[in-house]
Order: structure tokens, then sequence, then C-alpha cells
């Protein structure tokens, strides 16, 4: 997503949103801070990959996952305004206008501590499973689940954190686009079902798996598999199970061992039927531990990015000139050895007439 961090910038997407600073860019989008002009407030506005425009089926499932996503009215879940199309010239942009969310994600959080307590991962955790069970209920299955994906915004005076998922559905419009070749396993290989890997077929049991890894992160500081490429740590989710959290970090209970071996169960059928159940169990562990809800803390508002440096266009040499432009018309030339091309540089023969006997 490098062809639209400079040039959207200042943008009016139809006549309605104007585009401001970039707040985040990954491979398929990029996520502007931005206004809209029509009720005056402001947004965050998500800008597809200029690739994807040209596309009918991406476009058409990108607008129906839009609309379902747009009917998630939950206090964890970031709200979807508007979707659209925005031509100008010859270029097309696929864009989401949603919620803005003011402060990090997930992964910002993890970043400054590098693993969370039991009681704040259990209170991320539980309002995680709130917005993705309010979202099974209503027949959406996110795919993405991630700490990316995982906002931390503010909310209340005084200000408290309050989690928002995002991104509902937008995998799935993704994998139907004609762009996507379909060996690409798409999502993030680090909190993917094994099924996703496998049939790519994706349910609420897949959303429970990685949302059951990344309590497992949020507790240990780190994901159960790494490996040097995408493939290697695929196969490990297929063919290895989830170690439990207290063999990283010793001192965690053995019910909430229990509890993440339970959610990243390889086989779909021994995790919770959905991110309902899974939050129900969250909330017996926690009850049985007698750990009270944490605050989370208000992370600040992403800082606006520079857009990427443009290199000046090179300058433009003038052609070379032949040693002997009389006689050759050669751009190639040397000061100490003469043009290949030249008479002069091709060696001299003579010709010497053969004796012929008896003359």
């Amino acid at each position: 997503m490098t062809s639209t961090d400079t040039s959207l910038a200042g943008a009016l997407l139809e006549r309605r949103y104007r585009v401001d600073g970039l707040l985040a860019r990954g491979g398929m989008s990029a996520v502007y801070r931005g206004s809209d002009t029509r009720l005056d407030r402001p947004v965050a506005i998500k800008i597809m990959d200029p690739r994807f425009a040209d596309d009918r089926s991406f476009v058409d499932r990108f607008e129906r996952e839009a609309r379902l996503a747009a009917k998630l009215h939950h206090p964890n879940v970031v709200t979807v305004h508007d979707q659209g199309v925005d031509v100008a010239g010859d270029r097309s942009h696929v864009f989401l206008v949603m919620e803005l969310v003011d402060g990090g994600t997930l992964r910002d959080l993890l970043d400054q501590r590098g693993r969370l307590d039991v009681p704040l991962a259990l209170s991320v955790a539980e309002q995680m499973l709130s917005a993705l069970s309010a979202a099974h209920l209503a027949g959406l299955v996110h795919r993405d689940v991630k700490p990316e994906n995982v906002l931390i915004g503010s909310t209340g005076h005084p200000p408290t954190g309050v989690v928002k998922v995002a991104d509902f559905g937008l995998v799935r419009a993704v994998a139907s686009a004609g762009t996507t070749s379909s060996s690409i396993i798409l999502g993030t290989v680090a909190y993917l079902a094994p099924e996703q890997v496998t049939t790519g077929v994706a349910g609420e049991r897949g959303d429970v798996y990685s949302a059951g890894i990344v309590l497992y992160e949020m507790l240990t500081g780190q994901v159960p598999y790494t490996g040097d490429t995408a493939i290697s740590v695929a196969y490990r989710h297929v063919n290895d199970d989830v170690p439990a959290p207290s063999t990283v970090q010793p001192g965690i209970p053995a019910v909430l061992d229990d509890l993440v071996l339970r959610a990243t169960r390889r086989d779909p059928e021994a995790r919770p039927a959905d991110a309902g159940a899974f939050l129900q169990e969250l909330r017996r562990v926690r009850a049985a531990l007698g750990i009270a809800p944490a605050p989370i803390p208000v992370l600040p508002p992403k800082a606006v990015l520079p857009p990427k440096a443009v290199l000046p266009p090179k300058a433009v040499l003038p052609p070379r000139r032949c040693c002997r432009p009389s006689r050759c018309r050669s751009p190639r030339w040397t000061p100490r050895r003469p043009c290949p091309r030249s008479p002069r540089s091709r060696p001299r023969t003579r010709s010497r007439a053969r004796a012929v006997p008896g003359r």
C-alpha cells in the first residue's frame, strides 16, 4: 500500500469524506484519520489497495461484508458508518468509513509491557470476546483475530480504556478477489486455526482458536509458534498442540492453562462452540480465581505517520558521443580506448599478392 500514502492525503472521497493524515499502512490497505464534512465528525477511513478496485467480485463482497458489519451495534465493536468506491480520473479507490478510535492497539500495549498480568489479560480478553460473541450471534465471522485488530480507546470521564474489535469480514472480501491466488493462506499465520490452513474454512470455532492464541500471547508475551517462514508456522498449527502458558511463564494458574488449551485444540469440535461459550468459560475461571476486573490503561492517540519519502527523478544524461562521430554513431565511448565501431580501432590487414609460379 505505497501508491496511496502520499497521493490521497487531502483528497475528498465522494465529495464528503476528507482524507487527512495516515494512521497505519498494511499490505492490503491503509487507514487514515479523516473527517465527515457533511456531519462534521472525525472518522477513520480504510482505503484498500488500488489493485482491488477493478475486481468486481471483491467490490461486491466488500459491500456485502460492510453492510453486515454496519448492523453490529456493540460497545466493543468498531462502528462502520459507510462504504463506497471513489472514482477520480482513471483511478478508483474502495474505502470503508469507521468510527475513529483515539488510542492504540493491543499490539502497542504488548510492545510497551511485554506481557500483561492475569487480571488485565482477562479484562482485555473479556471485552474482545464480548465483541466476537455479538458478531457470531449476528452470523458474522471475523477470520483475522489478532492484537493489531484489537483497538484500545477511551470512554467516560475520567477516561478509562475500552477494547474495540475492528475489521470484521475484511479477510473474506479479500479471499473473493480475483487478484488473490487460491494457494495463498489469508490471515495472520501466527493466529490461524488449523482448519484455516488445511481447508481454508473459517467459522466461529476458528475465531475461538485465534482468540485463545491472543490470550496466550497476553499471558506469556509471545505467540506459541515462530519460524523462519509462514509455512513453517502454519505447519506447527496443524501438527502440534499449543503448550500450556505456564510452561513459558511459571505462576499462571492451572485453570487458566486449561482454558487456553481448550480454546486452542486442533480439533474444532473440542473447542468452545463460539465466542459466547468461550466468554462464559472465561468468566467462570475468573470467578473461581476470585479476580476482579482490572481497569484497561488508556493509550495515547496514534500519531499521524509521515508520508514515505519520494525520491527525485534521476537526471537524464545526454547521450555519449563516439570518438569519431563523423564515421560512427555508436553511443559507447571510453576515453582510453577508441570506439569499437571506429575504423581505426580495427586491426589493419595488408593484402599481399600470392606469388604465382612461372611469373
